[in-house]
């Protein structure tokens, strides 16, 4: 199964990596907003005036109505600061969007990262039953075969002969109830690969734990 999860289109709208903020010359592209004007060209559009209105004669029609020059200077001054308004508010709204979409690529790319070391811990070699709630080791042959074992690390430099581990230790993974994997720190989890940053997450929650307990005992 594969999720391509790649660029959102619009009518001529695009946003083929996601990376940028939206740009004013997308937005004009795909007919979302007028294209800016340069400085002086604002038009102002005036209510239609009749010459008749209502069936009565009016003798000048320019004179018609009582109004300042300065007010269509105004008017224009108006109609650019709403046209800034409604940009920014264009721009910022397709910003969330493009963050949401970036979180939602990443978590679908996490999911099928972490549902294929589940299938390959399921499959590993391994000569127990393998239990809910049971800490595994993981560890590979010079052969290249990978199995599953109850042994720490620590263990093995605990025998008579102390020659530690005679194979590779790749990790510690505890099997939850629906048969998926969590990651579980060790003292010998350094230079492993973890692609799906858990050991460094659960040294954070660690750390607050720790903080929060610390906060307790000096309150009481």
């Amino acid at each position: 199964m594969q999720i391509f999860i790649e660029c959102l289109s619009f009518e001529n709208l695009s946003f083929e990596k996601m990376d940028s903020e939206p740009n004013m010359r997308d937005l004009v592209l795909a007919n979302i907003i007028s294209p800016a004007k340069p400085s002086g060209e604002t038009c102002v559009q005036l209510v239609e005036s009749e010459k008749n209105p209502f069936g009565h004669a009016i003798v000048n029609t320019r004179n018609d109505t009582v109004s300042d020059p300065q007010d269509l200077v105004n008017l224009a001054r108006q109609i650019e600061a709403c046209d800034a308004f409604v940009r920014a508010n264009v721009s910022n709204r397709l910003q969330v969007i493009v963050n949401q979409m970036n979180y939602l690529r990443e978590e679908a790319q996490r999911t099928l990262m972490k549902a294929h070391r589940d299938d390959e811990l399921n499959h590993c070699a391994c000569n127990l039953v393998r239990r809910p709630g049971q800490i595994y080791y993981q560890y590979e042959r010079q052969s290249g075969q990978k199995y599953l074992s109850i042994m720490h690390p620590q263990d093995w430099l605990s025998n008579a002969k102390n020659t530690g581990c005679p194979h590779r230790f790749l990790g510690a993974y505890r099997l939850e109830y629906d048969n998926s994997w969590t990651r579980q720190a060790t003292d010998f989890d350094e230079g492993l690969d973890d692609p799906l940053n858990e050991l460094k997450q659960q040294k954070a929650n660690d750390l607050k734990q720790n903080q929060k307990m610390l906060e307790f005992l000096i309150k009481s």
